[in-house]
């Protein structure tokens, strides 16, 4: 069902949600005096009389409808691929969600209980944001802008540039202003609403990172942003010394990252795992999801320490409080279902099935595990998952020290088309993230015995079939595909720089094509490219030869990092044309030689709605 776009509907009762239509006709006051509450983006939300959740179910590609008074599913509606936030409209009639695969979003008519239609947005839209002035705004994490509709016209009113990867939305009270996080940088974006400008850009430090929510007090004029420090300063590569769980803390009126208000979350609760979106009460409790370990911190922020701890389901990436502040719903996303929390007594008083989710059990199972840092196997101390490092596959844009040398963060999407992994190239199958969960998330690993990677991974009995779950672990990542590319033309066609720069790119003077052939753009085998100079490289100075699809999303480059842009990689890390012969190219060529590398993969066109 949920694959299907065609108007199909699962109504499981109809009376609460015609019952939208008399909500709508009530004035809203979501503001009310002393409350917490503000317009944000979130996989989950509530209707403004409380009556009616909504939650997104990336997977089965459809949002379910729960009434909050009997805490039954009522629908699930169809909507675009891996759908990640939704937003009710303030009038109660409408809700407006992201669609990340296919750059669309879905409006659903809350009275029809069906998608009435699809706007195209930006690439990669991540958070969406109804507004009480007649304005929805999208933020699209591939192509680092904010897109504003008209909510009666559906016109775009706006496009506004902004730093790289923006994703979680906020409105102030007032409308006058729309603050945006940034997923890899952890900075938040100040917008005025007025002028559609950026007002100011607050950096939480160098270190903030997997950043997709805020929410905002209203009385204090107070951020809260849950994020990951990335410590990649630390020599010593110990599980429990490389990423910290916090909540930024950051004072809008003057603009600054108060660090000593930052809460811990390891020390203020336990070790928990990618704190990931928040709610907060009026009277300063703040509750804070973990994706990577399925729980809920409850914060009491005047005493900066845990009143709580509270276990909810698999996966879970979104939460919201009901406007009269006496439940708070999580969605777990990877457990096709929604916890249900006493927000009076902070217990977890039921959950909610609200999806099956269509993947196999074997793909399920690996999911859960690449996300999951709740199990001993996994991480010791509930402390990191692969997705701390991988999050949706991805990658983090760090670079670390590990006993191999300083190693930069590569992407995993593909990468059951271009073994051998790492870049040793030490692992020859995918189940040898055997060595990485034992030695990086110090865990016990998935397989009993020993991790057969010693002395190296490819010179070790295979780990293949040694485990259902490393092997449902490793079929989880064949499962991880490219996105549609943004730097293509509409159909789906190269730009004519790209194809300028593919000429060059193929040609015998560049030999560009010799280590990176099509269609997997690598040769699978290591070269010595003159990077490995560093006193610290344990495993020698060549390198596998890294897939170059997907490489526009995937800076820095080189093993250790040392090229922020492409650019970089064939201008100044390419000295003796090592990486193919550009030293004769001109300015223009290779700006042409960068749009095509840019451009791969281009196989797939993008869907239209």
């Amino acid at each position: 069902m949920g694959s299907s776009r065609a108007g199909a509907v699962l109504l499981l009762c109809v009376l609460p949600i015609l019952g939208m239509r008399e909500a709508s006709q009530r004035p809203i006051s979501i503001y009310a005096a002393g409350s917490a509450a503000t317009f944000r983006s979130s996989p989950i939300a509530v209707a403004p009389d409380g009556r009616l959740l909504l939650t997104v179910n990336p997977d089965s590609n459809s949002i379910s409808l729960i009434d909050t008074v009997s805490r039954r599913l009522l629908a699930e509606i169809p909507v675009g691929p891996n759908p990640q936030t939704v937003s009710v409209d303030p009038s109660g009639g409408r809700a407006y969600i992201t669609n990340r695969d296919d750059a669309t979003l879905s409006i659903v008519d809350l009275n029809l209980g069906r998608e009435v239609g699809a706007l195209l947005v930006g690439d990669e839209p991540f958070g969406v944001l109804a507004s009480l002035d007649g304005r929805v705004y999208v933020s699209n994490s591939g192509s680092d802008v904010i897109d504003v509709f008209d909510k009666a016209s559906l016109n775009r009113l706006a496009r506004i540039a902004t730093e790289p990867s923006p994703r979680g939305l906020a409105l102030s009270s007032d409308q006058k202003r729309l603050y945006v996080t940034h997923f890899l940088s952890g900075k938040l974006t100040v917008i005025d609403t007025q002028n559609f400008s950026v007002e100011t850009v607050i950096s939480t430090g160098q270190d903030g990172n997997l950043s997709q929510a805020v929410v905002i007090d209203p009385v204090t004029q107070r951020a809260f942003l849950p994020q990951t420090r990335s410590n990649t300063t630390n020599g010593a590569l110990l599980f429990d010394s490389t990423l910290f769980p916090i909540v930024t803390v950051i004072d809008l009126i003057t603009a600054e990252n108060l660090q000593r208000q930052r809460i811990a979350l390891d020390v203020a609760d336990r070790p928990v795992s990618i704190p990931i979106d928040l709610a907060l009460t009026s009277s300063g409790k703040l509750y804070v999801v973990n994706a990577g370990s399925n729980d809920v911190s409850v914060i009491d922020i005047q005493k900066g320490r845990a009143v709580a701890h509270l276990q909810v389901g698999d996966n879970p990436r979104g939460m919201v409080l009901t406007p009269d502040q006496k439940t708070l719903y999580v969605n777990n996303t990877l457990s096709g279902s929604v916890s249900v929390i006493d927000a009076q007594i902070d217990k977890v008083i039921g959950e909610i099935v609200v999806t099956k989710i269509p993947l196999s059990p074997v793909v399920l199972n690996g999911k859960i595990l690449f996300n999951t840092s709740a199990r001993d196997r996994i991480s010791k101390d509930h402390w990191m998952s692969c997705a701390s490092c991988h999050f949706d596959g991805g990658m983090d844009q760090r670079t670390w020290f590990f006993r191999d040398g300083p190693r930069n963060t590569p992407s995993l999407l593909g990468v059951k088309d271009t073994l051998p992994i790492h870049w040793s190239g030490d692992l020859d199958e995918l189940q040898d993230v055997e060595a990485t969960i034992r030695n990086i998330q110090a865990g016990t690993g998935l397989a009993d015995g020993p991790d057969n990677c010693t002395p190296a991974c490819d010179q070790a009995p295979p780990n293949a079939g040694r485990s259902k779950d490393l092997d449902d672990l490793a079929a989880f990542m064949r499962t991880l595909k490219f996105r549609a590319n943004p730097n293509l033309n509409p159909d789906g066609t190269l730009t004519n720089s790209a194809r300028r720069g593919e000429a060059l790119f193929f040609s015998s003077e560049t030999r560009c094509a010799i280590c990176h052939p099509p269609p997997l753009y690598t040769d699978r085998t290591k070269h010595d490219v003159g990077t490995g100079t560093s006193p610290l490289e344990a495993k020698g100075t060549s390198f596998d030869t890294p897939s170059l699809r997907g490489i526009y999303n995937t800076a820095p480059y080189l093993h250790d990092g040392s090229a922020a842009t492409l650019l970089d990689v064939l201008t100044m890390q390419n000295r003796n044309d090592a990486h193919g012969k550009t030293s004769h190219l001109s300015g223009a060529q290779l700006q042409d030689l960068v749009q095509f590398l840019k451009s791969l993969p281009f196989d797939r066109p993008r869907r239209r709605p």
